[in-house]
Protein backbone atom coordinates (compact mmCIF):
# COMPACT_ATOMS: atom_id res chain seq x y z
CA UNK A 1 0.00 0.00 0.00
CA UNK A 2 1.20 3.66 -0.49
CA UNK A 3 1.68 6.04 1.46
CA UNK A 4 1.45 9.98 1.62
CA UNK A 5 3.33 12.47 3.88
CA UNK A 6 1.52 14.96 6.10
CA UNK A 7 2.77 18.40 7.45
CA UNK A 8 0.68 17.42 10.05
CA UNK A 9 0.27 14.02 10.72
CA UNK A 10 3.37 12.53 9.16
CA UNK A 11 3.04 9.52 6.99
CA UNK A 12 -0.65 7.75 5.69
CA UNK A 13 -1.57 5.29 3.81
CA UNK A 14 -3.88 5.88 0.47
CA UNK A 15 -4.80 3.06 -1.67
CA UNK A 16 -5.88 4.34 -5.23
CA UNK A 17 -7.97 1.10 -6.20
CA UNK A 18 -10.81 3.30 -5.30
CA UNK A 19 -14.66 1.68 -4.46
CA UNK A 20 -17.49 2.44 -4.75
CA UNK A 21 -18.80 2.80 -1.61
CA UNK A 22 -15.77 5.30 -0.64
CA UNK A 23 -16.86 7.51 -3.53
CA UNK A 24 -21.00 7.29 -1.96
CA UNK A 25 -19.78 7.06 1.52
CA UNK A 26 -17.80 10.58 0.86
CA UNK A 27 -20.60 12.00 -1.39
CA UNK A 28 -22.77 11.49 1.54
CA UNK A 29 -21.07 13.03 3.90
CA UNK A 30 -20.59 16.29 1.27
CA UNK A 31 -16.84 15.98 0.41
CA UNK A 32 -17.72 15.72 -2.94
CA UNK A 33 -20.69 16.10 -4.88
CA UNK A 34 -23.01 13.72 -7.19
CA UNK A 35 -21.17 14.35 -10.30
CA UNK A 36 -17.41 13.94 -9.03
CA UNK A 37 -16.80 10.50 -10.74
CA UNK A 38 -18.70 12.27 -14.43
CA UNK A 39 -16.09 14.97 -13.66
CA UNK A 40 -13.17 12.71 -13.11
CA UNK A 41 -14.20 10.37 -16.69
CA UNK A 42 -14.64 13.34 -18.52
CA UNK A 43 -11.50 15.36 -17.26
CA UNK A 44 -9.05 12.41 -18.72
CA UNK A 45 -10.28 12.80 -22.43
CA UNK A 46 -7.79 15.05 -23.05
CA UNK A 47 -8.75 18.12 -20.54
CA UNK A 48 -6.68 19.11 -17.73
CA UNK A 49 -7.94 18.05 -13.98
CA UNK A 50 -8.87 20.44 -12.05
CA UNK A 51 -6.75 21.08 -8.53
CA UNK A 52 -9.38 21.00 -6.24
CA UNK A 53 -10.93 17.27 -8.27
CA UNK A 54 -7.23 15.81 -7.86
CA UNK A 55 -7.05 16.84 -4.44
CA UNK A 56 -10.50 14.94 -3.82
CA UNK A 57 -9.28 11.88 -5.51
CA UNK A 58 -6.37 12.34 -3.17
CA UNK A 59 -8.56 11.81 0.21
CA UNK A 60 -10.73 9.29 -1.61
CA UNK A 61 -7.70 7.53 -1.77
CA UNK A 62 -6.33 8.13 1.71
CA UNK A 63 -10.34 7.18 2.96
CA UNK A 64 -9.98 3.88 0.63
CA UNK A 65 -7.26 3.29 3.19
CA UNK A 66 -8.60 4.49 6.53
CA UNK A 67 -12.25 3.50 6.60
CA UNK A 68 -12.77 3.23 10.31
CA UNK A 69 -9.93 6.00 12.10
CA UNK A 70 -9.75 8.95 9.35
CA UNK A 71 -9.22 12.97 9.26
CA UNK A 72 -11.95 15.06 8.29
CA UNK A 73 -11.54 16.40 4.95
CA UNK A 74 -10.71 20.04 5.83
CA UNK A 75 -7.62 18.36 8.38
CA UNK A 76 -6.24 16.17 5.70
CA UNK A 77 -6.37 19.37 3.23
CA UNK A 78 -4.92 21.97 5.08
CA UNK A 79 -1.98 19.50 6.17
CA UNK A 80 -1.27 18.18 2.82
CA UNK A 81 1.72 20.11 0.95
CA UNK A 82 1.21 20.66 -2.50
CA UNK A 83 3.82 18.01 -4.48
CA UNK A 84 2.13 18.00 -8.43
CA UNK A 85 4.11 15.09 -9.30
CA UNK A 86 2.71 12.64 -6.42
CA UNK A 87 -0.88 14.24 -6.77
CA UNK A 88 -0.68 13.42 -10.44
CA UNK A 89 0.31 10.14 -9.73
CA UNK A 90 -2.19 8.99 -7.39
CA UNK A 91 -5.11 10.62 -9.61
CA UNK A 92 -3.27 8.54 -13.04
CA UNK A 93 -3.03 5.81 -10.79
CA UNK A 94 -7.30 5.85 -9.63
CA UNK A 95 -7.92 6.48 -12.84
CA UNK A 96 -6.35 3.28 -13.99
CA UNK A 97 -7.24 1.11 -11.26
CA UNK A 98 -3.57 0.57 -10.27
CA UNK A 99 -1.60 0.76 -7.61
CA UNK A 100 0.28 4.18 -7.36
CA UNK A 101 3.49 2.43 -6.62
CA UNK A 102 2.96 0.58 -9.95
CA UNK A 103 1.49 3.13 -11.98
CA UNK A 104 4.27 5.78 -11.31
CA UNK A 105 6.44 3.33 -12.29
CA UNK A 106 4.96 2.70 -15.71
CA UNK A 107 4.83 6.73 -15.85
CA UNK A 108 8.80 7.14 -15.22
CA UNK A 109 9.08 4.33 -17.97
CA UNK A 110 6.63 7.11 -20.21
CA UNK A 111 8.56 9.88 -19.59
CA UNK A 112 12.69 8.13 -20.42
CA UNK A 113 10.97 7.22 -23.53
CA UNK A 114 9.74 10.80 -24.64
CA UNK A 115 12.42 12.12 -26.75
CA UNK A 116 14.16 15.49 -25.90
CA UNK A 117 13.36 18.45 -28.25
CA UNK A 118 15.48 19.53 -30.68
CA UNK A 119 15.34 23.12 -28.93
CA UNK A 120 16.24 21.56 -25.62
CA UNK A 121 19.58 22.22 -24.03
CA UNK A 122 19.17 17.87 -22.57
CA UNK A 123 19.31 18.66 -18.82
Amino acid sequence: MAQIELKTYGKLDIDTRLTAMTFMTLQDEGVVDKDFLDKIVNATNGVEIPLRLKLNVLYAAYREANKVDYLSYEEFISSYQLDFIELNYVVGAAITKQDVSDFSGFANSLTKKIPKSAGSSGK
